[in-house]
C-alpha cells in the first residue's frame, strides 16, 4: 500500500509538468529486424521544403521528447518551421517503444543495439515515407554516439549528421566518470537502472535552491529555465538498460569506444566515415567534456566542422549540456549553425 502511494505521488509530480504534443505531429511506428517497434513522430515542413528530412535521437536516459519538449524548446518543431521535415526517435526500451508482443524488456540488450537495429530501421523507415534517398541526423549526447558508431561500420543512408554533446572518451577523471562506474556498475543482469523513477522522485525539489551540484551537472540556470528542466526530468528520461549501462561502465573503465564485444573500434574505423558531420560541444558542459567531444572530431574522416559554443565565440551565455536541446537560446546559437551545415552539404554527394 505504501508503495502503491509513493507512485502515485511520483506520478503526479511529474503530470504536473505534462506538456501534450500539438495536433501537428504524427505518431509512426518503425520495425526492428529483431521485433522491436520504435516510436517515431513526424512533423512536416509548415513551409516550403527547403532540404532532407531530418532524423533526431536523444541521449542516455532520455527519450524522443529530449529534443520535441514543448512549444518553445523543441528542434523538432523549430526544424520544420525552416521547411525541413523533422522526425524525432524513441530508442528501444524509451518513450512508447517497445517488443512487438507486448513485453517491456529493458535489459536485453546493449547500446550496439542501437546503432545496429534501431538506427537502420530508423533511417529505412523515413525514407520509405517521404521518398528522400537520404536524411540529415542530428544526436544529442548519447544520440551522437549512436551515429559515429552507425558510421564508422558503414552504415549508409545518411547524407549529413550533426553530434551535440557527443563524447568519444570517457575516462576524464572528472565526476561524471565516477558517476557512470558507481551508478551504473551495480546494475545485475536482467535489469534495468530505473532512472526515469529517480527523475520523477526529484521534479519537486528543482529550484529550490539558486545552483546546486545537481543543477551544475546537467545545465547551466539562467541558459535553461527550471521549468524547462522540470518538463524534461518529468516525461523526457527513460530507464536504462543494464547492458546499455554494463557497456558504458566498459567505455569508462578502458578509455575505449569500442563495440560490447571489443571486436570493432569504433573511434579507429570513423577515420573511414566520407559522411560529412558537425560536431557541437559546450563549453560548461560537465558530462561531455570539451576534449571528451572533441576526441571524436579528431577522429572522424572526410569533410567536419567543429563548433564550442561559448561567450568566447559570440553565444549571449555559456551552455551546459541540456543547455544544446533545451536552452533558451538553442535555436539561433546551436541548431541555426547545424541548419546551416546541413543547408551547405544539401546539393554535395559524398562518396
Amino acid at each position: 500500500m505504501r508503495a502503491a502511494v509513493i507512485a502515485l505521488l511520483l506520478c503526479g509530480c511529474a503530470t504536473f509538468h505534462w506538456q501534450p504534443l500539438p495536433a501537428t505531429a504524427q505518431a509512426h511506428r518503425a520495425k526492428t529486424a529483431d521485433g522491436w517497434e520504435l516510436a517515431m513522430v513526424r512533423y512536416p515542413a509548415t513551409v516550403p521544403s527547403t532540404g532532407r528530412p531530418v532524423l533526431l535521437v536523444h541521449g542516455i536516459a532520455a527519450n524522443a521528447r529530449n529534443m520535441d519538449l514543448d512549444e518553445h524548446h523543441s528542434l523538432a518543431r523549430w526544424l520544420a518551421s525552416q521547411g525541413r521535415e523533422a522526425w524525432t526517435l524513441s530508442l528501444r526500451g524509451t518513450g512508447d517503444s517497445d517488443e512487438a508482443d507486448g513485453k517491456d524488456r529493458k535489459s536485453g540488450y546493449s547500446f550496439d543495439a542501437f546503432w545496429q537495429l534501431d538506427l537502420p530501421a530508423a533511417v529505412d523507415f523515413v525514407r520509405a515515407m517521404t521518398g528522400a534517398e537520404s536524411v540529415d541526423y542530428v544526436g544529442h549526447s548519447m544520440g551522437g554516439m549512436v551515429l559515429y558508431a552507425y558510421l564508422s561500420q558503414g552504415g549508409q543512408g545518411i547524407h549529413a549528421g550533426a553530434t551535440l554533446g557527443s563524447p568519444t572518451k570517457l575516462d576524464w577523471g572528472t565526476n561524471s566518470e565516477a558517476m557512470i562506474e558507481k551508478g551504473f556498475g551495480f546494475v545485475p543482469d536482467g535489469w534495468a537502472l530505473w532512472t526515469a523513477v529517480g527523475a520523477h522522485a526529484v521534479v519537486g525539489l528543482q529550484g529550490l535552491q539558486a545552483e546546486g551540484p545537481f543543477e551544475r551537472l546537467f545545465y547551466v540556470t539562467g541558459n535553461t529555465t527550471v521549468e524547462s528542466w522540470k518538463r524534461l526530468i518529468a516525461y523526457g528520461t527513460a530507464d536504462i538498460s543494464g547492458g546499455v549501462a554494463s557497456q558504458f561502465v566498459k567505455l569508462v573503465v578502458t578509455a575505449n569506444f569500442v563495440s560490447a564485444d571489443g571486436e570493432k573500434d569504433f573511434r579507429r574505423d570513423l577515420a573511414h566515415v566520407t559522411t560529412p558531420v558537425m560536431v557541437v560541444a559546450a563549453r560548461l558542459d560537465r558530462l561531455a567534456l570539451t576534449p571528451a567531444v572533441y576526441d571524436g572530431y579528431r577522429a572522424l574522416g572526410g569533410p567536419k566542422e567543429w563548433l564550442l559554443i561559448s561567450r568566447a565565440n559570440g553565444a549571449l551565455a555559456e551552455y551546459g549540456h541540456m543547455d544544446l536541446v533545451v536552452g533558451e537560446r538553442a535555436s539561433t546559437e546551436v541548431w541555426t549553425p547545424v541548419l546551416q551545415f546541413f543547408n551547405r552539404h544539401a546539393a554535395k554527394d559524398h562518396p
